[in-house]
């Protein structure tokens, strides 16, 4: 199952961790992993073009972090777009993808 975390700050996304994988198919075949790692790899590069020095970001087997380093309007607009995404597909694919959102 892949494991969304999100903590926030007075409603503002301060961090995205995503791992493990889904286990909806095969490796190469499955359809949740890749539509998670496609908006979070779109998010990645949306951030890293509009908002450079806004976040950090790491990029593994099975994990990725998205961690905002300062206060961006852009930025949070940005990942709770990513946000909103990932619940659609958690919606429909409840089986296979799991988000926690924290306020800290």
């Amino acid at each position: 199952m892949v494991r969304v975390h999100v903590k926030r700050h007075q409603g503002n996304i301060q961090e995205v961790e995503i791992r493990d994988h889904a286990g909806y198919g095969d490796a190469g075949q499955d359809l949740v992993c890749a539509g998670v790692s496609s908006i979070a790899v779109g998010m990645m590069n949306a951030l890293d073009e509009m908002v450079p020095e806004a976040c950090d970001f790491v990029l593994k087997e099975a994990y990725i972090k998205i961690e905002t380093i300062l206060q961006d309007e852009t930025a949070d607009i940005l990942l709770k777009g990513m946000y909103y995404q990932l619940s659609t597909m958690q919606e429909s694919y409840a089986d296979y993808i799991t988000i926690n959102d924290q306020e800290v």
